[in-house]
């Protein structure tokens, strides 16, 4: 039962006083007494991962809520009721249609619009609106920011980058129009300053009342001299000196209050240290959609942990092989071994972010529960460079929207766009069609 409360904090208070900077999470402090949390808003995440993953080990035994995740996707079992996986998606925009070879291009550019992209390496670039963009259109003005776009590697807006296709294809899976990709951010300080405001003062203003909480104050150094003051003086004297003290100290406590007590969000460890590896970069950037989300600077976000046909290495898992070049495996052990090692990895830091959301407490829930996760890829095997069987995967309830389903298997050629159509009226768009879309795929 919660508990009974006279005094509530006014949110609306610590908004004016972190000015334009920053919004608070929900604080149960906020609830007015014997009243109700507000109405929850549901917020979507998508995120890509290039080159597809390995054939064999992105892996669910069982179908239905009593199916075992395994293989790659073991790392997600312990959230295994509140995620979907499912089998038999595909992108038919990302197939050629007669434009030859480009398929990492193509399954970057359609992996949100599941619309075909035109083969331009010129300005002359179209594919679709994305998903995002199209739900941050709708649900964007209630944020400071309509919709955040992140990603691992930087990106080009032009030239070719796969086989007569544009890099703007390469580079985006957000598009605000067919012809308009959205810049990704790809430096973890300059999100942090965006979102919040420079993160070396954040710092600098942490560090300075730790400073302030080691130092004595004016008045605690001399307290003694005072004192022994004191007995000196006569009682009016005394009297004055005390009023004297007591005012200054007052003075000190409204600056400290008027410095101290602004709401600011802790710059995560690690974010301004140099010399950040592959690792620390993304486990920062997932900590930075967490606090995105968290604060509802955004309910849209897009994350790229690679570009189109990454060929990134991955030599602090032991793989020195490039991703691109490994998933072009042939079947030989040794390459499936090496893809085997990054998918596993890319799922395991997948499944802190989710777990960083399900930890962060929302009222009587927590963000996880309000928010749906899309993670999948525009390829099903990058050897075989297919755009059916995608491994696509749903977590989250969307505030009530979703259930986790465990495995779900539809007849093969069943659209990607059926499952956005999905997530686009969860998340309160009227409509009943996206893309290619022949359905709308049941989210619980």
């Amino acid at each position: 039962m919660r508990p009974f409360r006279g005094t509530a904090l006014d949110r609306r208070t610590f908004l004016r006083g972190a000015g334009a900077m920053l919004a608070l999470p929900w604080l149960d402090a906020m609830l007015p007494a014997l009243g109700r949390p507000p109405a929850k808003t549901p917020r979507c995440v998508f995120v890509f991962s290039p080159n597809g993953m390995h054939p064999g080990e992105w892996r669910v035994d069982g179908d239905g809520r009593a199916a075992t995740l395994a293989g790659t996707l073991a790392p997600l079992q312990p959230l295994r009721s509140r995620l979907t996986v499912f089998s038999g998606l595909a992108i038919d925009g990302g197939r050629a249609h007669g434009d030859g070879p480009g398929d990492h291009a193509r399954a970057a550019g359609s992996f949100l619009t599941c619309a075909h992209p035109k083969k331009t390496g010129g300005a002359d670039i179209e594919v679709g609106t994305s998903v995002d963009q199209v739900i941050a259109m709708q649900v964007g003005q209630a944020t400071a920011f309509a919709s955040l776009e992140l990603g691992m590697e930087r990106g080009a807006a032009a030239g070719i980058c796969d086989s007569g296709y544009s890099c703007a294809y390469v580079s985006s899976i957000s598009w605000r129009t067919p012809n308009t990709p959205v810049a990704k951010e790809t430096d973890p300080k300059a999100v942090f300053a965006r979102l919040f405001g420079d993160p070396v003062a954040a710092g600098d203003a942490a560090a300075a009342r730790r400073q302030r909480q080691q130092d004595q104050s004016v008045l605690d150094a001399v307290r003694a001299d005072a004192k022994a003051l004191a007995g000196k003086l006569g009682s009016t004297d005394r009297q004055k000196l005390e009023q004297y003290l007591q005012s200054v100290r007052e003075l000190e406590q409204r600056l400290a209050r008027l410095e101290d007590d602004q709401p600011k969000t802790p710059v995560p460890d690690g974010l301004l240290a140099s010399g950040q590896g592959y690792a620390e970069k993304l486990a920062l950037m997932y900590e930075l959609m967490v606090l995105a989300l968290a604060t509802d600077r955004t309910r849209v976000l897009t994350f790229m942990l690679g570009n189109g046909g990454s060929n990134r290495s991955y030599r602090f898992l032991d793989v020195p092989e490039g991703h691109h070049d490994l998933s072009h495996h042939g079947k030989k052990p040794e390459k499936l071994a090496g893809l085997a090692k990054i998918n596993r990895f890319q799922l395991e830091q997948f499944a802190a972010f989710l777990q960083r959301l399900a930890g962060e407490k929302t009222g009587d829930g927590d963000l996880l529960g309000q928010t749906l996760v899309v993670f999948g890829s525009g390829l099903g095997d990058g050897d075989r460079h297919n755009h059916d069987q995608l491994p696509v995967l749903l977590a989250g309830e969307g505030c009530g929207a979703a259930k986790g389903r465990g495995h779900v298997t539809f007849a093969k050629e069943t659209p990607l766009a059926n499952l956005y159509l999905g997530v686009m009226q969860a998340m309160g768009l009227p409509g009943n069609t996206f893309a290619d879309s022949d359905g709308v795929l049941d989210l619980a």
